[in-house]
């Protein structure tokens, strides 16, 4: 992440080769977890490890669609 007066590296959660199923809304995914996170009061860095946790769950399975069963909760995306 680059801002005016710094530069921060948020890495990403690292998942095995079998995890990944489907990369469709990776990005969107990791978008809507920082956003959340941002309204919710996080800060850019934990905004973005928020964007990250949603974003390696949703690849882990096809279609971009999380079972209920296995959707994670706003408390564990976003650790609010």
């Amino acid at each position: 992440m680059v801002t005016a007066t710094q530069r921060i590296e948020i890495a990403a959660l690292r998942l095995s080769a079998e995890q990944v199923i489907d990369t469709t809304a990776a990005g969107d995914s990791f978008s809507a977890g920082y956003l959340a996170a941002r309204l919710q009061g996080a800060d850019v860095t934990d905004a973005a490890r928020a964007g990250h946790r949603l974003a390696a769950a949703v690849i882990q399975y096809p279609g971009a669609i999380i079972p209920p069963s296995h959707m994670p909760s706003l408390k564990e995306t976003h650790h609010v």
